[in-house]
């Protein structure tokens, strides 16, 4: 079993989120619509790649988007077809193996999120997907993208590099356990804007938090870009 397959068993079993993450609305907030004008009175069509339970989705499709979704896990697409059974067949699922010549709902995307989704391929996978991705948008159409940094120690500190750019994490914590869990974790902003080539940066920051004493830092970066 490769490590997609493996990744794809661990997703199996659903990722619960009954709301959209806080990043992903206050980019929203701060970038996507005073800065670039992504609104939804323009009914903007929206790309979640890895979509999860569907709750960043029904955010936007509230906004008024045209939202589409894509996934590797069948219970997640349940979770979003039972929100959003107005927009049922809005709701894919695709071979966790990337593909040169993936091509989703037609193309033509104004816009593609990929939320806690991009770091699990690696370094040759990674560049098949931003390729399609890329493929995928509209002319000045936007990404707006996660990736997970060194930073994040409970992670990375637990990690053992495997090659091309992935390292598979285990370790056990009271809370939950991690077990042959593979990642692309990037090493500095320089790294991520490297595998993000071709787009243009319009920003890049990161986000970091912690809620128990007893885990440590959670730190992402945070980046949009555009297609010229």
């Amino acid at each position: 079993m490769d490590y997609l397959e493996k990744n794809k068993d661990f997703w199996d079993s659903g990722c619960p989120a009954e709301n959209p993450e806080s990043h992903v609305f206050r980019t929203y907030g701060r970038i996507l619509k005073p800065e670039l004008g992504i609104t939804g009175e323009k009914h903007e069509k929206l790309l979640d790649f890895a979509c999860g339970e569907g709750a960043n989705m029904l955010f936007f499709k509230k906004k008024g988007l045209d939202v589409y979704g894509v996934e590797i896990s069948e219970s997640n697409l349940k979770k979003c077809r039972e929100k959003m059974s107005d927009i049922a067949d809005h709701f894919q699922m695709i071979d966790p193996k990337p593909s040169k010549g993936d091509m989703w709902y037609g193309g033509g995307f104004d816009v593609v999120i990929g939320n806690h989704a991009f770091y699990y391929y690696n370094d040759t996978d990674l560049e098949i997907r931003l390729e399609t991705i890329y493929n995928m948008l509209k002319p000045g159409g936007i990404i707006y993208a996660t990736m997970m940094g060194t930073k994040m120690t409970q992670f990375y500190d637990n990690s053992k590099e495997v090659g091309d750019g992935l390292s598979v994490v285990n370790f056990k914590h009271s809370r939950f356990e991690i077990k042959d869990y593979y990642m692309n974790f990037m090493e500095s902003e320089q790294d991520l804007l490297h595998h993000f080539k071709l787009f243009k940066k319009l920003h890049l920051g990161w986000y970091a938090d912690k809620y128990r004493e007893d885990e440590k830092e959670n730190f992402h970066y945070n980046f949009v870009g555009i297609k010229e």
